[in-house]
Formats: structure tokens, sequence, C-alpha cells
């Protein structure tokens, strides 16, 4: 099975935000890589993951309520 890359437009307005999410998505092996665009407006979230699918990531990202929509 090969990565997948996920994409998702976040609610996510601070440093502080970033610190959140590393720490929860530490808890999902299947989550290699990723990072956010702080100058795009609509906050872009990049993933390299493999076996989670979209509507897991925004379900976990909501845990720490941070909203996140998957972009096509």
């Amino acid at each position: 099975m090969q990565d997948s890359i996920l994409i998702f437009r976040t609610s996510i307005t601070r440093e502080q935000d970033i610190k959140r999410i590393g720490t929860l998505f530490k808890q999902y092996p299947q989550i290699h890589k990723w990072n956010v665009d702080f100058e795009d407006w609509e906050k872009v979230l990049r993933i390299e993951c493999r076996g989670i699918t979209p509507a897991d990531v925004a379900d976990a990202l909501k845990t720490i309520n941070i909203h996140a929509t998957e972009l096509e």
C-alpha cells in the first residue's frame, strides 16, 4: 500500500494549534509527515499517511477544536 497525501482547509489560527496537532498526530502511526501552510488564508494542512481516511483525520482534529475540510 502506498502513502496517500491528504489536504485540508483548517481553522488553525495560532502556533499553539500546531503544537496541539503535533501531540495529537503522535498517537497515529499512520501519519508519517504533515505541515501547515500559514501563508495561505485557508491554513492548508498537508498530511502524508497510510491507512487513515480524511474523515478519521477530521474527527481527530475535532477533538482538539480544530475544524478541517478536505480539499479535492
